[in-house]
């Protein structure tokens, strides 16, 4: 599929090469399933890293043990490990990091609404590895198509990708990207309709491009409860909005993370995960707990 192509790490490359029974050999790394980002004094994990011996007239492939050099107690400065099979050798690149990027990118449903300190980012931050930061770049108001929410009235200038917030993702340095976008703009979905998809691949391409080896999770929006205070239609959510979220997960090739089938599948989910007294849209406390645990859940199985 078009987005695929940007996603995929698998690397083919010419690392070394031997001459054996007048044939030359290539030395073939494909990482495709491997870690390429590693924690400082961590060491070196080759799990999922499959070496190759290659002739370059037959093509025929062998694949072979490899050993790894200098792949202990990682520095901070280090930039790649040495792999070695018999006479050849290859640096293999790595990026060493203190610690892995989670940012959780959205509107009031990431940012918390009046409820920060309570949001899905702050308990996710209580919940990953030590070695691992969560960043909370979610906004109030905020949409993909700048229609909707509560900066409608400057649409579509006022779209996430830009505000500052989004500037502030991007030097974040994200490992991790889990993304939720789309509630607000269902609120003024005739103006929004026309833009949403083709507005979703912007920011998604301006990720994917800028941080290639970023892992993500699209997050399919949950339900509201209609009426709400904030004029936030379910079914316009659940018929336009959801959609486009699932089809860019398939085409992009992310996890996928669908919340309104998770909520729906809670026979409660409006009483127990929707704030009472009219919000009926944000979480409550137990459904940004909730929230954390599965992005958790996702988040600790990406090789990174």
């Amino acid at each position: 599929m078009k987005k695929l192509a940007l996603l995929s790490v698998a690397l083919f490359a010419v690392l070394s090469t031997g001459c054996t029974n007048n044939e030359e050999r290539i030395l073939v790394v494909d990482d495709s399933n491997a870690w390429h980002t590693f924690i400082e004094g961590s060491d070196f994990n080759a799990d999922g890293l499959e070496v190759y011996l290659q002739g370059n007239r037959t093509k025929k492939m062998e694949r072979v043990e490899f050993e790894v050099e200098n792949g202990e107690n990682l520095a901070a400065d280090q930039t790649s490990v040495t792999i070695k099979y018999g006479e050849y050798t290859a640096e293999y690149p790595i990026t060493v990091k203190k610690e892995y990027h989670i940012a959780c990118v959205g509107d009031s449903l990431t940012a918390g609404h009046y409820w920060a300190n309570e949001s899905y980012p702050t308990f996710l931050g209580q919940t990953v590895d030590e070695q691992y930061k969560v960043g909370n770049f979610g906004v109030n108001g905020i949409s993909i198509t700048g229609y909707g929410g509560s900066f409608s009235s400057t649409a579509p200038e006022q779209r996430y990708i830009k505000q500052d917030v989004y500037k502030n993702c991007v030097d974040y340095a994200p490992d991790v990207f889990a993304i939720m976008l789309g509630t607000n703009d269902a609120t003024e979905w005739s103006k929004a309709e026309s833009t949403f998809d083709s507005e979703y691949h912007i920011l998604l391409d301006s990720f994917v491009e800028q941080f290639p080896r970023a892992k993500f999770i699209m997050m399919v929006s949950p339900p509201v409860v209609y009426p709400n205070q904030f004029g936030i239609p379910n079914e316009e959510i659940k018929n336009y909005v959801n959609p486009v979220q699932r089809e860019l997960a398939e085409e992009y090739g992310f996890e996928l993370l669908d919340l309104r089938e998770e909520f729906e599948a809670n026979p409660n989910y409006a009483t127990e995960y929707l704030r009472p007294n009219n919000d009926n849209v944000h979480f409550t406390k137990a459904a940004a707990q909730y929230v954390a645990g599965r992005v958790w859940d996702i988040a600790k199985e990406f090789k990174l």
